[in-house]
């Protein structure tokens, strides 16, 4: 049988399968909101390290840097596995990735602060590589699950329903900080950071629960065959997208200037 040819979806199987994106969804962005960069930041300023400013500077821009590098993604898809196979894998490692930094930044288990802090940001940024690898071939997953007709209004619900998982859960990994501090006043913080943090890599783990259950489909001929440098850079010719790519890039710029000082503050 090939590979690349499966079943056309039933309505009903459709529908399944969008209500399990929308689990998927809630679940990733509650453990995201635990797993937050503003409680890896207050993470990193329990370390006592001469390189703090630099480090909290990195926290914020590595992961975009590194970033970059998902454009091989399409390269991947389609050659090391199958969209399914290779979203499940990156986000998968990447809740892995999560949990082996908070090992590494255990108090006395690496030789110094400034080790931990650098162990912190390669995680951090080696973290967030798979999971933006791993977001591209789910989209395109996705797009090919839901018609064009109605794909606006679920990419809304499926938005809708991440932003409150992501805020419910960060509320409540303020809370649970601030009720640690006030229930432990002579003690570290780090255990009140990295208790959520644990509890959001669980939650972006189980919410592959969801997205094994959604059928695979057929890919589309570039995600077979592979995207090659051309098409990569093809988005770059169009004069709209550069428009807003400059906004984006202006946006981001003074974004994370402001953030950087806030954060230090």
């Amino acid at each position: 049988m090939n590979l690349h040819q499966e079943k056309p979806l039933t309505v009903i199987s459709r529908r399944r399968a969008m209500r399990l994106a929308y689990w998927n969804g809630t679940l990733w962005a509650m453990g995201n909101g635990l797993a937050s960069t503003t409680l890896v930041v207050y993470l990193a300023l329990e370390f006592e390290s001469r390189r703090l400013g630099l480090g909290i500077g990195l926290i914020l821009a590595a992961p975009n840097l590194v970033g970059v590098l998902r454009l091989a993604a399409p390269v991947m898809i389609g050659r090391l596995a199958n969209r399914k196979q290779f979203t499940m894998a990156t986000f998968l490692l990447s809740a892995a990735v999560l949990v082996a930094m908070l090992i590494l930044v255990t108090p006395g288990l690496l030789p110094s602060a400034g080790h931990s802090l650098a162990a912190l940001v390669v995680c951090w940024s080696v973290y967030h590589l798979l999971e933006y690898a791993g977001t591209i071939a789910l989209w395109s997953w996705l797009g090919d699950l839901v018609p064009q007709r109605i794909r606006g209004r679920f990419i809304g619900i499926r938005e809708r329903w991440m932003l409150v998982g992501r805020i419910g859960a960060m509320l409540y990994a303020g809370l649970f900080a601030w009720l640690w501090k006030c229930g432990h006043p002579e003690s570290t913080l780090w255990l009140a950071y990295t208790i959520p943090a644990v509890f959001g890599a669980l939650l972006m783990a189980a919410a592959l629960v969801p997205l094994f259950h959604i059928p695979r489909l057929a890919a589309g001929r570039i995600v077979r065959e592979g995207a090659n440098l051309k098409s990569m850079l093809a988005p770059l010719c169009d004069s709209r997208f550069l428009g807003l790519l400059v906004f984006g890039c202006w946006f981001s710029f003074f974004n994370g200037v402001t953030q950087f000082a806030q954060y230090s503050y």
